[in-house]
């Protein structure tokens, strides 16, 4: 889904959003993991940060019945359907913000959320080492960022051609290929466990491929989740090879984080 005509920056952004979501509740398995993992959690207090279109949330209210849920959303789109979807719940409220800038009113249970980005941590996962409360749970909890090497040649060739491959140089491209299959990460990048973010050395030097691949994989404690070859929310990440070490950094404010990408050795 892509917004065609000329639009006020903020009304472009907010939309730009608002279709983000539309886009995430077409991963049927995304939800089907996360709501049976839910099924574990008893939670007298829960609070789901960015809450989207509130269908996680239906299913937190079925399967916990928590005394008191709190959705939390930033989107004005999101957010006035939230209310309206809600609507005369006692024991929901819906809050506009964004989740590191509430005040929890009580003690929360369980913390709900799905900040995780194509490259793990380039989404909103610092937001959760800034909270302003501390909840005695969060669901999901871990997540890793994976690494396999592949060749070009054994990718959907038609679409980018060797000629011209090396014009992604230093560029991380999500969903540029029709299809990968042959999912097999070789190492891990980074991994992240509630609220600490840990990077791992990666050596390239013994694997042979021009395609450096890369894919987050949700997890709660050691149970996996997802990953891009099992809900499509989550895209497989491209770019050429052109060494064995490279250095990726993430600079986060107000919601929105910047990714630096560069190959160093």
């Amino acid at each position: 889904m892509e917004i065609l005509n000329n639009l006020p920056e903020d009304k472009y952004l907010e939309i730009d959003d608002f279709l983000a979501f539309l886009g995430v509740y077409e991963d049927r398995k995304r939800l089907v993991a996360f709501k049976r993992a839910l099924r574990k959690f008893r939670a007298r207090v829960v609070v789901e940060a960015g809450a989207g279109l509130g269908e996680l949330a239906e299913a937190l209210l079925r399967t916990l019945r928590p005394e008191k849920l709190y959705l939390i959303e930033d989107n004005r789109p999101a957010y006035e359907y939230l209310k309206k979807k809600f609507r005369g719940r006692s024991d929901v409220e819906v809050i506009r913000g964004l989740i590191e800038e509430w005040e929890a009113p009580t003690n929360v249970d369980l913390l709900v959320q799905e900040f995780y980005g194509p490259l793990l941590y380039d989404e909103s996962l610092e937001a959760l080492s800034r909270l302003k409360f501390t909840p005695e749970k969060v669901f999901p909890n871990r997540g890793f960022l994976r690494y396999q090497v592949v060749d070009l040649e054994s990718l959907d060739e038609p679409v980018i051609d060797r000629n011209i491959w090396h014009i992604f140089d230093n560029v991380l491209v999500s969903d540029l290929f029709w299809y990968f299959e042959d999912y097999r990460p070789q190492g891990t990048v980074l991994e992240w466990r509630y609220p600490e973010l840990m990077r791992y050395d990666v050596d390239l030097s013994g694997l042979q491929g021009d395609v450096l691949v890369l894919a987050v994989e949700v997890w709660h404690d050691e149970e996996k989740l997802c990953d891009p070859a099992s809900c499509l929310n989550w895209p497989f990440v491209f770019t050429p090879r052109i060494g064995d070490s490279f250095a990726l950094e993430f600079s986060y404010k107000d919601g929105f984080t910047e990714v630096f990408f560069q190959w160093t050795g």
